[in-house]
């Protein structure tokens, strides 16, 4: 695999993910692990599990989303366990230690029209704390104009906003009873604040577990695939969200406020062990 060095985000950059949440990191990933990525993909693709979804309109292209993906395609757990992004996750957090939630897979084939909802991420998930981060990473050539879009500081709101599902709008059983605001209209209230990026493939867009995001339709001639990672630090917690967790992991054998640690959630970066 690549033998050029890993390049770790510099202190500029961790400053920007601080304070705005989310961070533009240009060829962080590797041509080779980029291919990895993609042999992933097509692995998921023609496998499916309980979230291997098509969420497009009635007569549009294919829209397809998949979370943890790692379990069943195996370039995919290659490269979580022995590629680049635990050890950026860990710089970009400033923690010793990186822990992996889970994976996902976004693809929107030419002539998708269907936008991907704004939301924050942490609230559908089983786990708290602020040292969160999402790796999003294209693997084709990613225009502003069909990246993922991200809110600019939102991570700082002190609020969050009741999850819903992507296809519909319903929501997961989570109120204002259980601390959930009604999603804002993100375009009228953070219009000034909305921030996209050219990415290209070995680009990553790094972003805080409670960023607002979301995604325009690909109404372009090429593919638009891509992939995520979440990484946990060193103040992740486990916890029980009222209502339906997606993705959930009922049989992880943890219970709120329990360390992350676990069979189910990896530590793949230690500070400690690699010093």
């Amino acid at each position: 695999m690549p033998d050029r060095p890993l390049r770790l985000p510099d202190e500029q950059e961790i400053a920007t993910f601080e304070a705005d949440g989310v961070v533009a990191l240009k060829g962080v990933y590797q041509d080779d692990w980029v291919e990895v990525l993609r042999q992933g993909v097509d692995e998921a693709m023609t496998t499916s599990d309980r979230y291997t979804r098509r969420i497009q309109d009635a007569g549009e292209p294919d829209f397809f989303t998949d979370y943890i993906a790692w379990k069943r395609a195996p370039h995919i757990r290659k490269f979580v366990m022995e590629g680049p992004a635990a050890e950026l996750s860990a710089a970009l957090m400033r923690s010793t230690k990186a822990n992996f939630l889970f994976d996902g897979v976004f693809v929107k084939e030419p002539g998708v029209t269907k936008r991907s909802t704004w939301h924050q991420d942490q609230p559908y998930y089983c786990v708290e704390g602020r040292q969160i981060v999402v790796l999003w990473a294209p693997l084709d050539p990613c225009p502003a104009s069909v990246s993922l879009q991200c809110v600019k500081g939102s991570h700082l709101l002190g609020k969050a906003f009741r999850p819903v599902k992507f296809r519909d709008g319903t929501d997961f059983g989570r109120g204002a009873d259980d601390g959930y605001l009604d999603p804002p209209d993100v375009e009228q209230t953070f219009a000034d604040d909305i921030v996209s990026f050219d990415l290209e493939p070995g680009d990553v867009l790094a972003f805080h577990g409670m960023t607002m995001h979301g995604a325009p339709g690909n109404p372009g001639p090429h593919r638009r695939r891509a992939t995520n990672c979440t990484w946990v630090g060193d103040d992740g917690r486990y916890i029980e969200r009222p209502g339906v967790m997606e993705p959930d992991f009922p049989d992880c054998g943890l219970k709120t406020g329990d360390p992350i640690d676990s069979a189910y959630f990896p530590r793949v970066f230690d500070a400690g062990a690699s010093a």
